[in-house]
């Protein structure tokens, strides 16, 4: 297939990169479910509760952080 013939946008390609990238390392949990997550959350345990996040070797370690800010990030789309 020559480049010319692609199917998707650079957008839509990035944007898919972008869900597939993986946010829990240790369950191999992606953006994409944890954004689903997020909606209706609070905190991070309702996250964790939700997908699965935070319950893998680290315990939250490397995930929880992560999580975190896209929550602040959310709420503060809300608010504006």
């Amino acid at each position: 297939m020559a480049d010319n013939d692609k199917i998707l946008d650079p957008k839509t390609e990035e944007r898919i990169r972008q869900m597939a990238r993986v946010v829990c390392i240790c369950k191999g949990i992606n953006l994409g479910r944890v954004l689903k997550g997020l909606e209706g959350s609070e905190t991070v345990a309702d996250v964790n509760r939700k997908v699965g996040t935070g319950s893998g070797g680290c315990q939250g370690e490397r995930c929880g952080p992560r999580i975190k800010l896209l929550l602040k990030k959310m709420q503060e789309a809300k608010g504006s």
